[in-house]
């Protein structure tokens, strides 16, 4: 009994550690893959320097679900709740690198969108910590995932979309394409490669989903401005009513 009692503290200083890392490894993630797309103008997920990067967050990311499994009660119930982060959580590229281990072409290519993925799942990391850490409103954590996902899949439409889309000349071109497609007002830029087609329907659709949230704000901050003014009016009201009758 009294054994067990110091392990809590010991646990929570281990997963706060093991969050702080994972927060800088999904940063750095999302650094290296803007640094590619942005400075260079081309995705690199072979790399020395994006290897590096990906043994060590995968590293980061694999001793973290390890330590929450051990100390989850319920171990089959967090594998199968956590399972896609374990996939994500493996450095593919690596594996082939360091082994030498041949693979199809079509394999490859699928294999060399995992580190976006994973960027895309600490863009959401990241995301969450801010919303969480600071005294945000739900619209402020809404437009931040809204932020998010359009940078995420504007690098994915670059990435897939440069070469083949003639409208795709820059990363700036995507961005833009991105945004007129979030707000589902639509562009002179169309898809052409079938990942493209799909994350085209993915953002509209978020789109179509979390905008109107800026309108309910927007309506429920009138009508709780409407109501503190009636509630100030019948107080002022009230006052003036028995102040009349004092007299």
């Amino acid at each position: 009994m009294n054994t067990a009692q110091p392990l809590k503290p010991l646990y929570t200083r281990i997963i706060d550690a093991l969050n702080v890392l994972v927060l800088l490894g999904a940063l750095a993630i999302v650094a290296s893959l803007s640094y590619d797309i942005l400075t260079i103008g081309r995705y690199r997920p072979e790399s020395p320097l994006m290897l590096d990067i990906q043994l060590v967050v995968c590293t980061i990311f694999i001793l973290d679900f390890l330590v929450r499994w051990i100390i989850s009660p319920h171990k089959g119930r967090f594998v199968a709740r956590n399972f896609m982060l374990l996939l994500f959580s493996i450095p593919y590229l690596n594996i082939l690198h360091y082994s030498q281990i041949e693979v199809s072409h079509q394999v490859h290519y699928l294999l060399g969108f995992v580190p976006l993925l994973r960027g895309g799942y600490g863009l959401v990391m990241i995301t969450r910590w801010f919303t969480r850490r600071s005294a945000t409103s739900l619209m402020v954590s809404y437009l931040s995932i809204l932020v998010a996902v359009t940078y995420f899949i504007s690098l994915i439409f670059f990435v897939v979309e440069r070469g083949v889309n003639p409208g795709v000349k820059d990363y700036w071109d995507a961005l833009w394409w991105a945004c007129m497609d979030m707000t589902t007002v639509g562009c002179d830029i169309v898809a052409v490669t079938p990942i493209g087609k799909i994350i085209s329907f993915i953002l509209a659709a978020a789109g179509i989903m979390m905008l109107p949230i800026f309108t309910v704000y927007i309506t429920d901050r009138i009508a709780h401005s409407r109501n503190g003014n009636d509630k100030n009016a019948t107080s002022e009201s009230a006052s003036d009513a028995g102040a009349k009758t004092s007299e």
